[in-house]
């Protein structure tokens, strides 16, 4: 399904840009035809429809043809996070029973690593990289048809980040992928028109969904071969830019460039999610860019991406509800959100629960993990693990992850309530709060705070700081400042799990 909604956009603008890459420009009618010559690669190896096969590369044009080929081809996309360890990939290609496995230079060594273990066709994306085909040879190949594939066909398996146990695969099939797509080009506005700033990495939903609703309305799409503020800037400037898709980290660094608000011109949308933002940084970026239409989008990978979307006109500072601008949004047309209690019974407005989701982008459940599933689908609905509010008009606030609210003296505690507090003094760079043991209260809230080498920011006045905000028992008990950067996962998530784990091991003794 996914492939012929693609061959009609190939159609339907083949005279036009589909790709800018450094001085590289492609066309969509070489797009169209390097996909299906790819896909008739594939299936000359021996791939057959069903088959998995593996993306481990960087951002590129290369990349988003390979993972469109393997799509027309009929097999499953098993995209690698380029981050992982090499037991990590090896755990993941084994388990998935991927057969063959698309690489780039940048990538040469994990990639040789994996194909000296297993039994892989490779493929290089470009010159240097590992692969028994090279670019040139797997794009001149004979072009094939697109794959008929029915919507609840396996599409792809995208590994979860394993941060509170081994990675789970995500499967998701033809009909989510296709409806999300569809579903993005309408609530960001994209158009034939319109050209898109890409920066989130293609092996997450966070950059790989962005792209195929920008190949569904047939925009053009700009790649940095990597995040690099000053660099973002440059390019939208040059390329007159109309889309930015950014990770709140990578938006806050954008941010901190002088020239950000000039160069940013020609930019109609901003586009944020997949992590927490925190009010300081959104009155920023409106102060910075207030011609530009922000679109703040929550979701997991377990739903194909985004099921809330907070639009631009809910990002005014005056004349709306307190929380709207905190919020993330009101569910899309064809997602159903509800907060629920422990017991799963839904909770009445104003009253913290977890978001639970249904609707034809929710996944058709984890890869060989029935127990997972079992658990996450319970009920036919799709359980976040993640806690929020609903106001009286539908607009949910995200108020943290269940793992990581913190239960300090029988008080409930979320996270980025206090996060929001601390970022708003002057000097803090970032901050994350997370819950440590203590002897008196269970748990006791702890925040690790970034400062610059001159700041006269303290402990105690963090603390002192935050008890003029919220309540006792809601402020940091212990602060440590620093200078160096939280842990971030590939799409700027905060690894709170090793700030814990780091936390424990200053600790012991």
């Amino acid at each position: 399904m996914f492939a012929q909604a693609l061959a009609r956009s190939v159609r339907m603008h083949r005279t036009g840009t589909a790709f800018i890459y450094g001085s590289e420009t492609i066309s969509w009618s070489e797009f169209g035809q390097q996909i299906a010559s790819v896909a008739g690669a594939l299936r000359e190896a021996g791939i057959q429809p069903g088959d998995r096969v593996a993306v481990l590369a960087g951002n590129s044009p290369a990349h988003v043809i390979a993972m469109y080929a393997i799509l027309w081809s009929g097999a499953v996309l098993v995209p690698l996070n380029i981050r992982l360890a090499p037991h990590e990939m090896e755990r993941i290609l084994t388990e998935s029973g991927t057969r063959a496995m698309f690489s780039d230079a940048a990538n040469k060594a994990a990639a040789k690593e994996m194909s000296d273990l297993l039994p892989l066709v490779t493929i290089a994306l470009d010159a240097g990289a590992v692969g028994a085909h090279s670019w040139a040879e797997v794009t001149s190949h004979e072009p094939i048809e697109a794959a008929r594939t029915d919507i609840s066909s396996l599409a792809a398996i995208y590994y979860t980040g394993g941060t509170t146990g081994a990675p789970k695969g995500v499967m998701l099939n033809h009909g989510s992928l296709t409806f999300q797509a569809l579903n993005l080009v309408r609530e960001l506005d994209i158009r034939r028109e319109s050209i898109a700033q890409a920066a989130p990495p293609l092996f997450h939903l966070a950059g790989a969904g962005f792209a195929q609703a920008c190949t569904m309305a047939g925009a053009t799409q700009i790649f940095l071969t990597e995040f690099d503020p000053v660099g973002v800037l440059e390019s939208i400037r040059k390329h007159r830019a109309t889309h930015v898709s950014l990770v709140p980290t990578m938006l806050g660094a954008v941010m901190d460039i002088p020239s950000a608000g000039a160069d940013m011109a020609t930019i109609q949308r901003v586009i944020y999610g997949a992590s927490s933002i925190s009010d300081t940084l959104l009155r920023k970026v409106i102060a910075i860019c207030p011609h530009v239409g922000l679109t703040q989008i929550y979701g997991q990978t377990e739903c194909t991406g985004p099921c809330l979307f907070l639009p631009p006109e809910d990002h005014a500072l005056e004349g709306k509800p307190p929380m709207r601008l905190a919020s993330a949004g009101r569910p899309d047309s064809c997602s159903d959100v509800r907060l629920v209690d422990a017991n799963d019974n839904p909770v009445d407005v104003g009253t913290a629960g977890e978001i639970v989701i249904r609707g034809p982008s929710v996944m058709m459940g984890y890869w060989q993990n029935e127990s997972a599933t079992n658990d996450a689908l319970r009920g036919g609905w799709l359980h976040t693990g993640d806690v929020g509010i609903e106001d009286e008009e539908g607009y949910i606030r995200v108020v943290d992850r269940i793992k990581d609210m913190i239960v300090t003296g029988g008080e409930n505690v979320f996270c980025a309530e206090v996060e929001n507090v601390i970022a708003t003094l002057p000097g803090v760079k970032f901050c994350s709060v997370i819950g440590v043991p203590d002897e008196k209260w269970g748990e006791r809230v702890h925040a690790v705070v970034g400062v610059g080498p001159d700041t006269d920011v303290t402990a105690e006045a963090v603390i002192a700081h935050c008890k003029t905000e919220i309540a006792g028992y809601k402020c940091p008990k212990t602060v440590e400042l620093t200078a160096t950067p939280l842990p971030l996962s590939a799409v700027g998530k905060v690894r709170k799990d090793l700030l814990r784990a780091q936390y424990i091991e200053k600790t012991k003794g």
